[in-house]
C-alpha cells in the first residue's frame, strides 16, 4: 500500500509551527473539483520565522509532491491556476498578497518555461530554494532534498527523500534527546534508513527512546506490516528456527479446519 505523505506534512507543520501558522488542508478553490494541498496563514504577519519559512507570505498556497513523484511544468501551471482562483475568490487587491510554494524531492528539467508558467526574476535564496514571480505571484520552488539539515526545517526534511535522507536520520539519532517528537516519525517515513543507521551505530531502538509497541498501537497492524522488511524477517526465521520448522508452520496454517464432531 502506497504511503500518503500529504497528511504527514500537515501534521508536522502543526507540531512545529502550529503556534505561528494556521494550516488548512485540501483547500477548495471554487465550483470546479480543484483543491490546493495546503494553505498556510501567518497568525502574526510581523512575527519572524526561520528559513525557509521566512519566505512565506501572509497567505501561502502550497503544492507538495511526495518523494516518489517529481515536480513538473504542469505542477507549476496548476499552482498558478490555484493562485488565480484563490485570489479571485478572496477578492485580493494584488497578487503580491498571495505567495505560492512548490515543494518536491525531485524537479524535472524546465519546470519553469517562458511559453507557460514562468518563474521570472528568479534568484537563489539558499541551498535548494529559488524565489521569483509567476504571473505576479511571489513564488518559491523548494527542492526538499537540497535543504540543509537544520532543526527549523525538520517538518519539510521529514517528508523528503534523496541525498539528504541518511544525513537527516543520522542527525536525529545522534540528537535523539533533543528531538523526541521528530524521531518517532522516522519509524513511519524513513524506516529503512533508521534501521541502517541504528545498525551502523550499534544502537537499539529502545536506547534512543523509540517504543515499537506504542507505534503499533498508533498506526495499526496493517500499516506496521507495510513497514516490515519481509525478506529480512524471513531470513531471520530461517536462521533461528530452520527450514523444517518454517515448513511445518506453513503446512499447519494451510490445512483446512477440522469438521466439528457430531
Amino acid at each position: 500500500m502506497a504511503l500518503s505523505w500529504h497528511p504527514y506534512l500537515a501534521e508536522l507543520l502543526r507540531q512545529d509551527y502550529g503556534d505561528r501558522l494556521i494550516i488548512e488542508e485540501e483547500v477548495s478553490l471554487g465550483d470546479m473539483p480543484l483543491r490546493a494541498d495546503l494553505l498556510l496563514i501567518r497568525r502574526a504577519p510581523d512575527m519572524s520565522l526561520p528559513f525557509p519559512f521566512s519566505l512565506l507570505g501572509e497567505r501561502t498556497l502550497v503544492e507538495y509532491k511526495s518523494p516518489d513523484d517529481a515536480a513538473t511544468h504542469e505542477d507549476l501551471v496548476r499552482l498558478e491556476i490555484y493562485g488565480l482562483l484563490y485570489a479571485q475568490r478572496e477578492g485580493l487587491a494584488s497578487r503580491q498578497e498571495l505567495t505560492l510554494w512548490l515543494l518536491a524531492s525531485h524537479f524535472r528539467r524546465q519546470v519553469s518555461r517562458r511559453d507557460g508558467a514562468y518563474l521570472s526574476e528568479a534568484q537563489a535564496m539558499g541551498s535548494g530554494v529559488r524565489l521569483g514571480r509567476v504571473d505576479g505571484f511571489p513564488t518559491c520552488l523548494i527542492d526538499l532534498s537540497q535543504l540543509p539539515i537544520a532543526s527549523e526545517a525538520l517538518p519539510l526534511l521529514l517528508v523528503a527523500k534523496g541525498p539528504q535522507e541518511r544525513a537527516l536520520v543520522t542527525f536525529l539519532v545522534e540528537h535523539f534527546e533533543a528531538y523526541p517528537q521528530h524521531l518517532r516519525w522516522l519509524q513511519e517515513l524513513h524506516v529503512q534508513q533508521l534501521r541502517e543507521v541504528l545498525a551502523m551505530k550499534k544502537l537499539t531502538a529502545e536506547q534512543i527512546g523509540l517504543d515499537y509497541e506504542a507505534l503499533l498501537a498508533l498506526i495499526g497492524e496493517e500499516r506496521a506490516l507495510d513497514l516490515i522488511d519481509r525478506e529480512h524477517i524471513l531470513d531471520n526465521l530461517l536462521r533461528r528456527q530452520g527450514e523444517q520448522w518454517l515448513r511445518e508452520q506453513l503446512e499447519r496454517r494451510t490445512q483446512p479446519p477440522e469438521a466439528p464432531q457430531q
